[in-house]
């Protein structure tokens, strides 16, 4: 009895009689032939043909069209639509509702920032030179009559020489003080405008008194270096207070240590104004008679 393929072993393969028979082609066996009904190419270009004649005119035949297609009157319009189309009342005209328009924000333009200059050359250095020499002259003169350096009389010399002056003793404290504080915030470049403030009350106080002492006046070719030297120590204070200390100080950070603007003119007025006040108050002399 044959096995059912499914169940076949691999024994059961080398003996082929296990296995259920297998139809076999025989080539002789007679082949069915079914009729074509499907039409060909050409007999569907000849039913194409004959069908396209059958609807065209004839050679001698003239199509005429028919009379109501020349007909030139309009056609009649009947008085009912006439009463209708009076009786249409006009259409209103189309209202639209406006929308509120929102603002919109529009972004400022950008403001063009003209960058500064970096390139100073020797600017900086020239301005340190400056504070360095003003702050070392007021510090060693101070020094000097606080601790009666080289041959100086100390305070007790000031007081000799402010001895006509209401206030001389006191004057005599304030003043190498003042000179003291100065110098010092100069040389470090520490609160420039503020410095060369003190720098101008002090040493315009000392110009004011040279000038008091000599007997020639305004006449700048007789005036002796005793009253040269405050007046060119007050220009100097002067032209630090207006060009800043510059890049090389403690305050280097500062705008005002690059570019001051309106605090040279205020420290500058203030140092003038508390120079003249110091000379009116502390001496009870009028500069201005």
């Amino acid at each position: 009895m044959a096995k059912n393929p499914r169940d076949l072993t691999p024994d059961d393969l080398n003996n082929l009689e296990n296995v259920a028979d297998v139809p076999e082609y025989k080539g002789d066996a007679a082949t069915e032939i079914f009729p074509q009904t499907s039409q060909t190419g050409d007999e569907v270009r000849l039913s194409a043909d004959k069908a396209a004649q059958a609807s065209a005119p004839s050679a001698g035949s003239t199509a005429v069209p028919s009379a109501s297609a020349y007909s030139s009157d309009p056609a009649p319009v009947t008085s009912a639509f006439i009463r209708e189309s009076e009786t249409i009342a006009p259409a209103a005209p189309a209202t639209y509702a406006e929308e509120p328009v929102e603002p919109v924000a529009v972004d400022p333009a950008p403001v063009a920032v003209e960058e500064e200059d970096a390139r100073r050359g020797t600017t900086d250095f020239g301005l340190l030179l400056l504070r360095l020499f003003l702050g070392a002259y007021l510090i060693i003169d101070s020094v000097a009559v606080f601790f009666r350096l080289g041959g100086n009389d100390g305070i007790a010399g000031l007081e000799n020489a402010f001895a006509n002056y209401p206030y001389g003793n006191g004057l005599a404290v304030v003043v190498p003080t003042l000179e003291l504080t100065a110098g010092v915030f100069l040389v470090l470049g520490l609160l420039g405008p503020i410095a060369a403030a003190v720098a101008i009350a002090v040493t315009g106080f000392l110009a004011l008194h040279a000038f008091n002492g000599q007997t020639d006046g305004f006449n700048v070719f007789a005036w002796t270096p005793e009253t040269w030297v405050p007046v060119m120590l007050l220009a100097v204070s002067l032209a630090v207070q207006f060009t800043g200390p510059g890049r090389y100080g403690i305050d280097a950070s500062r705008g005002w240590a690059k570019r001051p603007l309106a605090s040279s003119w205020i420290c500058a007025i203030v140092g003038l104004a508390a120079a003249g006040a110091a000379w009116w108050f502390g001496t009870g002399i009028n500069p201005f008679a």
